[in-house]
């Protein structure tokens, strides 16, 4: 490892037991059915995809006039400015992209040893294949940072599932869905439509795994899954300068604006962060909270301070 690689990279210790399960009878009809597609829908990054194709030339990378769109500083730049917006942001995206499936991938390896069912070790294994797909890089958002850290540092396989398979992959798959919105660039749009395909796999994988387990969950466990769901919800849900992917503003003070500004700006007013927050919360993350029996009597009140419950 280079003296660069090792500055990058970070060890997070934890302890595991690894479960053995000799019962090679399935037992989950959903899991088995999603390995059987996992290994059906497995693709080749390096085939399934044309990369001669040069990037940008048949399409914008990101439209950036649909993704500031409602803010008041996009119009006010010049085409110069725009173009720049859309090649710094493309990157900013698609890094925390990148970190996000690197963590995703860790995760399950993990999970393939402690996850204590065969049909739920042998989905989590597929799940391996399809993180390891996604090849000037931004740092990691310190909120995505502390997010992993967290979930690759617990000794809870269930904490695992759910941060990673219910959290962070819905996470992706809106992030992925409104960037393939905006994207015009064919390249771009193929592999989107590929990653969001495999994501789907991996959110029903931490759904269908926990309802099995959750109902007979001890109350000291199960409140603290609740605990950890609210925490991620209230940084993940941007509705004000402490809250969402603030290290977007980086970019912004690069070229020598006002970040802080701008965040607000597209916070307060950006489409974009409106169509984000609702397809995250109020399509995916809220209802299968709600079937999976995590959003209690007694941690319902703060979700409706926030405004994610009636």
């Amino acid at each position: 490892m280079t003296t660069t690689a090792a500055a990058a990279a970070r060890r997070v210790t934890y302890q595991l037991e690894t479960l053995w399960d000799y019962d090679y009878v399935p037992t989950h009809d959903e899991l088995a059915t999603l390995y059987e597609t996992a290994k059906k829908n497995q693709w080749n990054g390096s085939a399934a995809i044309d990369w001669t194709r040069p990037v940008g030339a048949e399409g914008p990378v990101l439209n950036v006039q649909m993704a500031f769109l409602g803010t008041d500083f996009f119009p006010k730049l010049s085409v110069e400015e725009r173009k720049e917006v859309e090649v710094r942001v493309s990157a900013w995206r698609l890094s925390q992209f990148l970190h996000g499936e690197q963590g995703a991938l860790v995760v399950c390896g993990q999970l393939v040893n402690s996850i204590p069912e065969l049909d739920a070790k042998l989905y989590a294994s597929t799940q391996v294949v399809d993180e390891g797909r996604l090849h000037k890089i931004y740092p990691v958002d310190p909120l995505l940072k502390s997010l992993l850290d967290e979930i690759l540092a617990t000794n809870l396989w269930e904490l695992k599932l759910l941060g990673m398979q219910m959290i962070v992959e819905g996470l992706a798959i809106a992030a992925f869905n409104v960037m393939r919105k905006q994207t015009g660039d064919p390249t771009l749009a193929q592999l989107l439509d590929y990653v969001l395909q495999d994501e789907g796999r991996h959110v029903n994988f931490g759904y269908f795994a926990l309802r099995r387990s959750i109902p007979n969950m001890e109350p000291a466990k199960r409140e603290y899954l609740e605990n950890f769901t609210f925490k991620a919800c209230d940084q993940l849900y941007a509705r004000d300068e402490q809250t969402g992917f603030r290290s977007v503003k980086n970019v912004w003070s690069e070229m020598g604006w006002d970040g802080e500004a701008i965040w607000r700006d597209t916070v307060t007013h950006s489409q974009t962060t409106k169509s984000f927050n609702s397809f995250l919360f109020q399509e995916n993350l809220m209802p299968r909270l709600k079937r999976l029996g995590l959003i209690s009597e007694r941690i319902a009140p703060r979700y409706q301070e926030l405004g994610l419950l009636d």
